[in-house]
């Protein structure tokens, strides 16, 4: 009994520290936002320079835009029917 308890300790703490260790190295991995990728911002995401759509992963992604590029930032929703561009 006493080797079975001490072999489920062990295994619990090998479990403890591979489950910390997963989830320090996935907040490690993250996506970046490349600002330069973006050719037009709207307030409810942007186009990028291949024109694939794209939502704003995070509302700083879309206040830091706007306050780079002005010129090229919609403040409608890009598929709002009032503001047809082109």
């Amino acid at each position: 009994m006493r080797i079975t308890l001490k072999s489920v300790t062990v295994a619990a703490a090998l479990a403890i520290a591979t489950f910390a260790g997963a989830n320090l190295a996935s907040a490690a991995v993250g996506v970046t936002f490349d600002i330069g990728n973006v050719a037009v911002g709207y307030s409810d995401g942007y186009y990028d320079n291949d024109h694939n759509w794209h939502r704003w992963a995070h509302p700083a992604d879309a206040r830091h835009y706007r306050a780079a590029h002005k010129d090229q930032y919609r403040t409608w929703r890009h598929d709002d029917p009032k503001h047809k561009e082109g």
